[in-house]
């Protein structure tokens, strides 16, 4: 029973011991964690329009081949 809490309290030190993301650039770093704060408290809230207006967007854009994709898509997967 201390081995397996002695693996829990190390992974959960490695898990709190991750280093914040670089993405190399400065001002890349900058917009991706003013992004991914807002994801962070409610990503539901900014996923779920955008993704609805992306898929209204691109069935306008594409129409029915859209539609036929989909369908081979979730067929092959």
């Amino acid at each position: 029973m201390k081995t397996i809490n002695l693996r829990l309290k190390q992974k959960m030190n490695e898990v709190f011991s991750i280093e914040p993301n670089d993405l190399g650039a400065g001002f890349l770093t900058i917009y991706f964690r003013k992004i991914t704060a807002y994801l962070k408290i409610m990503p539901f809230i900014y996923i779920i329009p955008l993704t609805l207006f992306i898929s209204i967007f691109l069935y306008f854009i594409l129409g029915r081949f859209l539609i036929k994709l989909v369908t081979v898509l979730q067929y092959g997967f």
